[in-house]
């Protein structure tokens, strides 16, 4: 799937052409935005002739579907991921999913702000004018490990909203931080999106990291062995 970017920088009109172009006139092209008023401050928008929706369940007379390219019209995080996620064949429908997973062949985000970073540097999207989103840095070879035997569990199916898969991620960021690493929040959601994490499982994984930072006491189970979890310090060495 094409993914790019229009920072900010640009006027909402500039951003507009240029997601258009990128998207190209053989494609079908539909613009979601996070709420109605998003829509209406730019009342040109409706004059494009594009279907227009809004992300989420949210009620509006703007009722259009993501289909083939879709404009992301100043989408936040978890927004933009429920979008993007929902939107890979290789992943299982989120119970919000906008759409089909076949149905959209790219994303291009309109005024990415630099909290969309994470998403940008897992995916490897364009940036195709206004300012350019810094890359996450590379979470370490520990923080790498743990999120790949996390995904060996069931997060894939239901991310961390399940109880179990959540205490297995605060057990092993608890873990890593207890051994002396500093936890990176958006390095970690960048290795969640990474290894297939769906819908807002690494804001979530993220939202943990910054609470343990932070000395936050947060109970949990001990769901992986001692032995599994020392095994992700032989990768620094």
């Amino acid at each position: 799937m094409r993914r790019a970017y229009i920072g900010p920088g640009l006027d909402l009109r500039q951003s507009f052409i240029l997601a258009r172009t990128w998207a190209g006139l053989q494609e079908t092209v539909t613009l979601m935005a996070p709420s109605t008023g998003a829509v209406e401050a730019s009342p040109w928008l409706e004059r494009a002739g594009l279907p227009i929706g809004l992300t989420g369940h949210r009620r509006s007379r703007f009722r259009g579907r993501p289909a083939g390219i879709v404009i992301a019209w100043c989408l936040g995080l978890e927004d933009l991921l429920d979008l993007d996620c929902s939107s890979s064949a290789d992943e299982a429908m989120p119970a919000r999913s906008l759409e089909s997973a076949d149905a959209v062949s790219g994303v291009v985000v309109v005024r990415a702000t630099g909290r969309l970073a994470p998403w940008a540097t897992a995916r490897h999207a364009r940036h195709l004018g206004g300012e350019p989103l810094s890359p996450t840095p590379e979470a370490s070879a520990a923080e790498k490990a743990a999120v790949a035997q996390l995904t060996g569990m069931a997060v894939l199916d239901h991310g961390l909203t399940d109880s179990r898969e959540r205490a297995a991620a605060v057990q092993a960021l608890a873990f890593l931080r207890d051994n002396g690493v500093l936890l990176s929040p958006e390095a970690l959601c960048v290795e969640a999106l990474r290894n297939g994490w769906p819908r807002r499982a690494g804001i979530d994984l993220a939202e943990i990291a910054r609470g343990l930072n932070a000395g936050t006491r947060m109970r949990h189970d001990s769901r992986l062995s001692m032995a599994a979890m020392r095994t992700w310090f032989a990768t620094d060495a």
